[in-house]
């Protein structure tokens, strides 16, 4: 790593190569070089949750909480970063400490067919009705789901409530 200032801050990532607005990958990498930068990426992309929380900490303690939240917005502000929107709970009110959420389950099944994707061509007819007796009440919700939609005309703030 090689010092960028006389803070003694490192570079940690090639700044031609990785920049705000995207990734300039040059044209002519070789798998194993490929494969080099995407697993520095995927490094990087754990350890930020840590950094950041990390600096949150450090900033909080030494200056606080007030300090800290309007410094990040304002940073995040000047760096382009949107603020996340809020996302629709998916679960009753009184069901939010659930251990099982819709989120969950889609990020569940997502892992699952990743998995086991290739392996599902090789199961016999067993394994295939078992599957698709679990994965039956998900389509049927789907379908649900998409009803309302269609009735809704896509209109969101329209509400109907659909008998099963």
């Amino acid at each position: 790593m090689e010092e960028t200032n006389t803070n003694n801050r490192t570079q940690l990532i090639d700044q031609t190569m990785f920049t705000l607005s995207g990734l300039n990958l040059p044209e002519n990498l070789t798998p194993a070089e490929w494969t080099a930068i995407h697993k520095d990426i995927l490094v990087c992309k754990r350890a930020a949750s840590k950094w950041i929380q990390q600096s949150r900490e450090y900033s909080t303690n030494r200056w606080g909480q007030d300090f800290t939240i309007d410094t990040e917005i304002q940073l995040e502000m000047d760096l382009g970063l949107a603020l996340p929107e809020p996302k629709p709970a998916l679960n009753p009110a009184d069901k939010t400490k659930a251990i099982v959420t819709i989120e969950g389950l889609s990020q569940s099944f997502i892992l699952w067919q990743r998995k086991m994707s290739d392996e599902i061509q090789q199961w016999d007819n067993d394994r295939l009705n078992r599957a698709l007796e679990l994965i039956e009440p998900m389509e049927r919700e789907a379908q649900r789901i998409r009803n309302l939609l269609s009735r809704n005309d896509g209109n969101p703030t329209k509400s109907l409530t659909l008998r099963s």
